[in-house]
């Protein structure tokens, strides 16, 4: 009787625990690398990342936690500025003293900004140059509803530290036996990553066939990027928007100015947009126009033409993005620092 009822339980339990194992394996659950957790895609390069030494301890200040009052450099800007030991600040701090606004005291970079240039934050703090970075897609979307006469003082930014307190990320539901991702993953999203092309995954995650297998150290010829990537296209290439972002970002400068501070700003591409022109089959694919329309506009800031920079380099230079994330590598990062740093001598 016991038997039969274990061999009946087992008959259950056991393609479960199957299913399970594979999720466990292929399955990545922590925050990085971005694009394999958000569209369920198999981490079939388990040693991808070895290449890159991503333990470095950060080595710029945080406004956060530092007492200093004078740096080179301030930072500020989205997750392309928060990736600590392998991010740009971390290279420029390298050469510079440099302090960066942490993410959630930032928010909307661009508006913070404004807020600290009309508070009281620069006569605390002794700064040369702000690099202001934003990832392409939410560019135009930081500009909505901008408002220049907003401000924040010291002491508001040191009640927004102090009642601060970091929030642990973790999707415990999905690293459940019985959970969505224990089925999905391994009867829906790993066999459709072996067998389809050119698909939206999780409706989050874009793979795409590309031309070439020479662009990613892994040798993969897959392209996975955010959805929004596209999605943000409908504003962003909008002459008009890119040319009222302009002004913005030339109003912001002479504010800085203003206080003898010099303003780089930092567009970091989309990897869609980075990587459009080696996409296979481009049809029904929109052309990624921002960089284009921003170029040859009148700036009284310092400008990084990061598209530019970091394309003159992959022909020569893998991984300029990471295959398996969103966000630049250190290759990437590298480059950047050494332009922002020839764009300082220049002057």
């Amino acid at each position: 009787m016991i038997k039969k009822f274990i061999l009946k339980t087992a008959y259950f339990i056991l393609p479960a625990v199957f299913l399970f194992g594979i999720s466990l394996i292929g399955l990545i659950r922590t925050e990085s690398p971005d694009v394999l957790r958000m569209g369920m895609i198999p981490n079939i390069y388990k040693h991808y990342r070895d290449r890159f030494d991503l333990s470095e301890k950060e080595n710029f200040e945080r406004l956060s936690k530092t007492k200093k009052r004078k740096f080179d450099f301030l930072t500020m800007g989205d997750s392309f500025s928060e990736q600590k030991g392998y991010g740009y600040n971390h290279f420029l701090a390298e050469k510079y003293t440099t302090l960066h606004v942490d993410e959630f005291i930032s928010n909307n970079q661009i508006q913070t900004l404004i807020n600290l240039i009309n508070g009281d934050f620069f006569d605390h703090y002794t700064i040369k140059y702000v690099v202001l970075q934003n990832v392409e897609r939410h560019f135009i979307d930081n500009i909505t509803g901008i408002n220049f006469n907003t401000k924040i003082e010291q002491k508001q930014i040191d009640s927004l530290i102090l009642n601060h307190h970091e929030e642990l990320k973790e999707n415990k539901t999905d690293s459940e036996f019985f959970s969505r991702s224990t089925l999905q993953f391994p009867l829906y999203y790993m066999p459709k990553f072996f067998i389809c092309k050119d698909y939206l995954s999780n409706d989050l995650i874009y793979n795409y066939n590309l031309n070439s297998k020479k662009l990613f150290s892994n040798e993969s010829d897959k392209l996975l990027f955010y959805k929004y990537d596209i999605i943000s296209l409908a504003e962003s290439n909008k002459i008009s928007n890119v040319v009222l972002l302009n002004n913005v970002l030339n109003k912001i400068s002479q504010k800085l100015q203003e206080k003898n501070v010099k303003l780089i700003v930092l567009p970091a591409p989309d990897k869609y947009d980075m990587y459009y022109d080696d996409i296979a089959d481009k049809i029904n694919l929109e052309k990624p126009l921002f960089f284009e329309h921003i170029k040859p506009l009148k700036k009284n800031y310092l400008y990084i033409n990061s598209k530019e920079i970091l394309k003159s380099h992959m022909n020569n230079e893998q991984d300029i993005y990471f295959y398996d994330d969103t966000h630049w590598s250190p290759v990437a990062s590298r480059i950047i620092v050494n332009e922002i740093d020839k764009a300082v001598h220049a002057r």
